[in-house]
């Protein structure tokens, strides 16, 4: 007798579902895996409300998503590195935008989270010393049981050391979740947290995609001004200092023509003044060798004009471009990142 080989076929709401699935996942550039576990479907809203002009969170059950991707690894094989990372609680994260930036601001928007019995801590848990405030009774067993060293002191109960009660990986047991929950310890962050994004040919994981923007934006910061200051004392004109630099030549120009007496119209006044200062100081010099030398109303000008030294040159703050933007900024507005 033969024997008929049947084969299943999907039923036709699922092949619908992983045709959409398919075309929505090639209308975006960056797709991307994200672990959607341990956060409430309130949460998940209110994100996908905040991120909506620059992605879509896409939920589908597991098998769907392996399809999808399967079928578009059909024209793109690279997609398929992201097979692996579908696994648990997932879903897709997809923009046509800036990976890094989708990545960096769900990282930002996670909150902090209770522990619950049976949980896989995504992290290790610390208790540290405090006094608990409970009053003596069944609970220091508890406290006891997870690892904690306690004692009685003033009527409470004093957690007297600190103490990594859960490892990362490990189950959270009952004792654990309801110890947290009493102390008001919330040790887990609740959130979407990008595993992998495949973008433009390359895999980016997730500790590629964090980047401490501000750390970066601080260093380009610093660097600029370095290379500012650096193009100052080398005398290299540029767009951003030419003016500081025909600001310090004329500056020592001037300097320079006064200490040598060359009289122009802006050194005139000040040439006179310093030979004045000069002559006096002179004839006061003079005068206490032989006073008969000097007339009388010379040195009585001379005894009467203070000894004066030549005014110092104002040691100007150089500022960058940017930072002269800034105080023009404040002055305007009377004297308020991403």
């Amino acid at each position: 007798m033969s024997r008929s080989t049947y084969k299943h076929e999907p039923h036709f709401s699922k092949k619908k579902q992983l045709a959409e699935l398919i075309d929505l996942l090639n209308q975006y550039k960056n797709v991307g895996i994200t672990k959607v576990e341990n956060i409430t479907a309130k949460t998940i809203q209110r994100l996908r409300t905040d991120m909506r002009q620059d992605a879509i969170l896409k939920l589908a059950k597991n098998t769907l998503m392996l399809l999808a991707l399967k079928e578009i690894a059909k024209k793109d094989k690279g997609i398929s590195k992201l097979i692996k990372y579908v696994d648990g609680s997932c879903a897709f994260i997809l923009t046509n935008g800036n990976p890094f930036k989708v990545a960096n601001f769900l990282e930002k928007k996670k909150i902090p989270t209770p522990a619950k019995e049976g949980q896989i801590a995504p992290n290790e848990i610390t208790i540290t010393a405090c006094d608990t405030g409970f009053a003596p009774g069944p609970v220091i067993g508890e406290l006891q049981s997870i690892g904690l060293k306690t004692r009685i002191d003033g009527g409470t109960i004093k957690i007297i050391e600190d103490a990594v009660v859960c490892q990362s990986g490990d189950k959270v047991s009952r004792t654990l979740a309801n110890v947290l929950g009493r102390l008001g310890i919330e040790p887990f962050d609740a959130g979407l947290s990008v595993d992998a994004i495949y973008s433009g040919g390359s895999l980016l994981v997730h500790d590629e995609l964090i980047v401490d923007f501000d750390g970066i934006m601080n260093d380009l910061v610093k660097a600029h001004q370095n290379a500012f200051s650096l193009s100052l004392e080398a005398a290299i004109p540029t767009k951003d200092n030419l003016s500081e630099l025909i600001g310090r030549a004329r500056r020592s120009a001037l300097s320079l023509a006064v200490e040598s007496s060359f009289i122009t119209p802006e050194t005139a006044s000040n040439v006179l003044a310093k030979t004045q200062l000069e002559a006096m100081t002179l004839a006061k010099l003079i005068a206490s060798k032989d006073p008969s030398v000097i007339p009388p109303e010379i040195l009585s000008a001379a005894q009467s004009t203070a000894v004066k030294t030549q005014p110092k040159e104002k040691k100007e703050k150089v500022t960058t471009p940017a930072e002269e933007e800034e105080e023009e900024e404040d002055s305007g507005m009377g004297s308020l990142f991403g």
